[in-house]
């Protein structure tokens, strides 16, 4: 059974020679690194879009001026959302790998060079993402209900309103989508090559399930919200019912695929020490039959003292976790993913009563 040690609880400074990383991925570095000024980028961000928007439908006399519109305000959440998940999710991502470091093994020396791995995406990687996403949006665009855009007459004016919601928002969505797939693959292999992993130490083990909960809980708020704040523009439109069924399905995998290697070496492990105290109870237990049938009780009795060491030690490993989460987060996990479509049932039901 490994032995670890305890460590500071600080996120580590990343390599910068972990990999040759694209322009977003330096991007989500600098945000992370300048919480409050990469929140002013992102609300900029936000704001930038939205003006963008009711100028030209302001212009165009599609809304009256000063008003706002409820679509604009909707459709320019995307890009800011993709751009702060990754920063805040690389920043959680780190601070797991300080508290697992103990389970892995390797030098200290090692841990600024896995910490740049997790914003290593090659660039040319980033910008296929990025072309995808543009051409998702573009499609989205076109697939747009047309009752939500108005008289055909100069509708061209309100998809070029449009179009940087789209277009930003997809394009950044497959970015981040790739990212976090490098996030899930690296976790997994941190968790399949450590060399120190105790099983009783349970911090270690917990580290990593909070950040892929936290990325399938965001995937999974971010159809949510498509479906529900953005569920006119999803009506009809096949593309981006397509991204958001994905988006829901990539939810629930990235929670668990990551955390499957580890649970079979902890399964391993447990088993293993099971076996290692069963072996000794069956020497113990037939050294103490021999006694016994020898009539020699005095001996028998510092026997019967280690045959109860070795069954607390049995009934401690028994209890061991496999999983490497706390129970609680995966309640938590699957009260968040369901609670929204139980309300929405509720709610259509309801309105079914009410109906009739």
């Amino acid at each position: 059974m490994a032995t670890v040690t305890a460590t500071d609880n600080a996120a580590v400074e990343p390599s910068r020679a972990s990999g040759a990383t694209g322009p977003l991925g330096r991007t989500v570095e600098w945000l992370a690194a300048r919480p409050w000024r990469g929140a002013l980028v992102v609300v900029g961000l936000y704001l930038l879009q939205a003006a963008w928007t009711h100028a030209l439908l302001w212009a165009g006399d599609r809304v009256a001026a000063g008003t706002l519109d409820a679509s604009a305000l909707v459709l320019a959440v995307y890009s800011p959302l993709a751009l702060s998940g990754l920063a805040i999710g690389l920043h959680i991502a780190r601070r797991a790998l300080t508290s697992f470091w103990p389970a892995t093994g390797w030098p200290d020396t090692e841990r600024a060079d896995w910490a740049g791995r997790f914003m290593a995406t090659p660039a040319r990687y980033e910008w296929a993402a990025l072309l995808l996403g543009f051409v998702g949006g573009v499609l989205a665009l076109a697939a747009t209900p047309q009752s939500l855009l108005g008289p055909a007459e100069g509708r061209l004016l309100v998809y070029i309103a449009y179009a940087p919601d789209f277009l930003l928002g997809y394009s950044l969505s497959l970015v981040a989508l790739l990212v976090t797939v490098g996030w899930l693959r690296l976790i997994a292999q941190i968790h399949r090559e450590a060399t120190a992993i105790d099983p009783f130490d349970r911090a270690p083990l917990y580290a990593f399930s909070r950040v892929t909960a936290i990325i399938g809980l965001s995937y999974a708020a971010v159809a949510y919200y498509s479906f529900t704040v953005n569920g006119a523009f999803q009506a009809g439109n096949l593309p981006s019912l397509a991204f958001l069924v994905a988006t829901m399905l990539f939810a629930i995998v990235a929670f668990v695929a990551p955390l499957w290697g580890i649970h079979d070496r902890l399964v391993g492990e447990k088993d293993r020490l099971l076996l290692d105290v069963e072996r000794r109870v069956t020497r113990l237990a037939a050294e103490l039959y021999t006694r016994i049938d020898a009539d020699d009780f005095a001996a028998s009795a510092p026997l019967n003292a280690t045959m109860s060491g070795l069954i607390t030690l049995r009934d401690r490993a028994s209890r061991l976790p496999t999983w490497p989460w706390p129970p609680q987060l995966l309640g938590g996990f699957v009260s968040a993913l369901l609670l929204p479509v139980v309300v929405y049932l509720l709610t259509r039901f309801a309105s079914t009563l009410v109906g009739t």
